[in-house]
């Protein structure tokens, strides 16, 4: 807006925010933040003559300058999340590392739980019997909304998302094998919106052996799914990584023949937040290994 041509700017020291906000004593925490913490100017208008331009003038003047510095100030709180893949381990294997070593205190403040909210027991490593230790890695809900690639030679190409929890069992400190829980959800993203359409579900246990001959360990994963399947796969543990070999596959009697005869499938965790799977198996119709299915999750929780 035009000012008259009789007004006079003349500068002063900067205002307290009440006497900007009279309504509000002492300020709110982010109008506080933004007077001291920006080191701006401000001037005071005086008009010469009172007419019923000043209030116009005034705020004109004054607001543009309390939004702007509000804008600028604005702090966002870092994000409570680990930086580091080797965390879970970490903590697992000697949870007082989290105050007494630096490099996990500062690396692992979510799995330390010293930041955000406190952790689901089931999910919590810090609770994870010694056997299971070395695999602290897999805890946690993993999801891909639509990232789910499937192939093979006799299906069609398609696109799934599939959500992955992976926990531990409740009796796992009372039993001489202690487990964590698996169960997986897949659904078709070419649905309308609404509830997911499962196309394919697992439920199962994890357990790791640890064999002193070989010294090596060996991770075990047994599942039921919902095609009427059930599977026994076994393999070698490694950092942050498990490769499952299919050693038993059983069927209730009237399902479909299963033609599968080798299947590998793979774990590896990328970096913190992210873990891919993806499952080769060779048939009586292909012959040769293939890449069945992959996909990248997302760690979800905790």
């Amino acid at each position: 807006m035009r000012l008259p041509r009789r007004l006079k700017i003349k500068r002063f020291h900067k205002p307290s925010c009440s006497s900007i906000l009279p309504k509000y004593p002492g300020c709110p925490f982010s109008l506080n933040l933004s007077l001291s913490f920006l080191n701006f100017t401000h001037y005071d208008v005086h008009l010469q003559m009172i007419n019923r331009f000043f209030p116009n003038v005034y705020y004109s003047v004054v607001i543009p300058i309390i939004l702007l510095s509000t804008s600028y100030s604005a702090k966002i709180a870092p994000k409570c999340r680990d930086t580091d893949m080797n965390c879970a381990v970490w903590v697992a294997t000697n949870t007082s590392d989290c105050e007494n070593v630096e490099l996990v205190n500062s690396h692992c403040p979510r799995t330390c739980q010293t930041c955000g909210e406190p952790i689901d027991p089931k999910y919590d490593v810090k609770l994870l019997p010694a056997k299971l230790k070395s695999i602290a890695w897999m805890v946690g809900r993993w999801r891909s909304e639509f990232g789910g690639k499937a192939f093979f030679p006799t299906i069609p190409k398609f696109t799934y998302g599939e959500q992955v929890d992976i926990t531990i069992a409740d009796n796992s400190q009372d039993t001489h094998t202690p487990l964590l829980n698996y169960t997986a959800f897949a659904w078709d993203i070419n649905m309308p919106d609404g509830d997911p359409t499962e196309i394919h579900s697992e439920n199962g246990y994890i357990a790791v052996e640890y064999d002193k001959e070989q010294e090596k360990e060996y991770v075990s994963l047994n599942t039921a799914m919902s095609n009427g399947f059930m599977t026994i796969e076994e393999g070698e543990s490694g950092p942050n990584q498990v490769k499952f070999r299919l050693q038993r596959i059983g069927r209730i009697s009237f399902s479909h023949d299963s033609a599968v005869r080798i299947m590998f499938r793979e774990w590896t965790l990328l970096d913190e937040n992210r873990l891919e799977a993806r499952l080769l198996m060779t048939t009586t119709i292909t012959r040769r290994l293939m890449e069945h299915t992959a996909v990248i999750y997302k760690k979800i929780y905790p």
